[in-house]
C-alpha cells in the first residue's frame, strides 16, 4: 500500500484545525470576551471563567452551551480556582489552551501608608500573580503535547509609572513566570508566552485613566489624550486586535514561539 504524505503546510493546517479545549479567565468582558468570541468561531470547546458569572454565562450562551460553559472564578480564592479547573476538565477533558487574562488594577501610590493601601497592594499581587500562577499550575498538569499557555501581561512589564506599583510589579513577575514555565514545559511540547498590551479600549483601561485624571486634576479626555499622544500611533489597542494575536499564538503559527513577552502597544514600547 502506498503511503500518502501530505505537504507540511497541509499537516500544520490539519493540526491547527483540530478542535481544542480552551480555558479563558476573565472571559466576561474586554480582551477575554473578545478572545472567546473569536475562538468561538471555530469548533473549539470553551471553558469561560470570571467573577461575573452572569455576564460570562451570556457569552457562553451566545456561543452555544453545547460547546461553551461558564464557570465562577475568583483568583483571590484558591477554592474557586480548583473548582473551575476540575469542572472544565470534567466536562471537556484536559485543557489544551490556557489564556490567563483575568486581573485587576488598583491605585497603589507610594505615599499611601494606610491599612487600605497595604490591603490593595496585597490584593493586586494575590490576583494578578499568585492566583494566576496557581491557575496555570493546575491547568497545565494534564495538558498534552502541543498545548499553549498565553498570559495577558502589560507594557508595564517593561517600565514603571507612578501610583501603580502593585500592578507594575505583578506584570514584571508574570514575565518571569512565562520564562520559567517555558523552560520547564518545553520538554513536554507546551509553549508559554505573554502578550503585553498598551492601552486597550476596555473598562479597566478607562477606570485607570479616570483615576489618573482625578490625580492630576484633568478631565478624562485630557488624561486620555496625554497618554495616547506619547505613542507613535496615538490610539488605543482594540480588544479584537489582542484576540487576533492570541489566535495566532495558539495555532500552528505559534509553534516555534515560547518564552516571549510580545508587545501590542501602538509603539509605546520599542525593543
Amino acid at each position: 500500500m502506498q503511503t500518502v504524505r501530505l505537504p507540511q503546510s497541509e499537516v500544520e493546517k490539519a493540526m491547527g484545525a483540530r478542535p481544542k479545549h480552551i480555558f479563558i479567565s476573565g472571559a466576561s468582558r474586554g480582551i477575554g470576551e473578545a478572545t472567546a468570541r473569536l475562538l468561538g468561531e471555530d469548533k473549539h470547546t470553551l471553558s469561560l471563567a470570571a467573577r461575573s458569572y452572569n455576564k460570562t454565562l451570556g457569552v457562553a450562551m451566545d456561543l452555544g452551551t453545547q460547546r461553551a460553559q461558564a464557570l465562577r472564578l475568583d483568583l483571590s480564592d484558591t477554592r474557586t480556582i480548583d473548582e473551575a479547573v476540575v469542572a472544565a476538565e470534567t466536562r471537556f477533558g484536559p485543557i489544551d489552551v490556557l489564556i490567563c487574562n483575568a486581573g485587576i488594577n488598583l491605585a497603589t501610590p507610594l505615599d499611601d501608608l494606610s491599612a487600605k493601601g497595604r490591603e490593595d497592594f496585597r490584593k493586586v499581587i494575590e490576583v494578578n500573580l499568585i492566583g494566576t500562577y496557581f491557575l496555570a499550575q493546575l491547568a497545565t498538569a494534564h495538558m498534552a503535547k502541543g498545548g499553549r499557555v498565553v498570559f495577558i501581561g502589560s507594557v508595564l512589564s517593561r517600565f514603571g509609572v507612578p501610583g501603580s506599583h502593585a500592578y507594575t510589579a505583578s506584570k514584571h513577575a508574570i514575565l518571569g513566570i512565562v520564562r520559567g514555565m517555558a523552560a520547564e514545559l518545553g520538554q513536554r511540547g507546551i509553549r508559554v508566552n505573554a502578550i503585553n498590551p498598551g492601552w486597550v479600549d476596555t473598562e479597566m483601561a478607562h477606570e485607570s485613566l479616570s483615576r489618573m485624571a482625578a490625580a492630576k486634576g484633568q478631565t478624562l479626555q485630557q488624561a486620555t489624550a496625554e497618554s495616547l499622544n506619547s505613542q507613535p500611533l496615538r490610539r488605543m489597542v482594540k480588544p479584537a486586535e489582542v484576540a487576533a494575536y492570541i489566535k495566532f499564538l495558539v495555532g500552528p503559527g505559534g509553534d516555534a514561539i515560547t518564552g516571549q513577552g510580545i508587545d501590542i502597544s501602538c509603539g509605546s514600547v520599542m525593543v
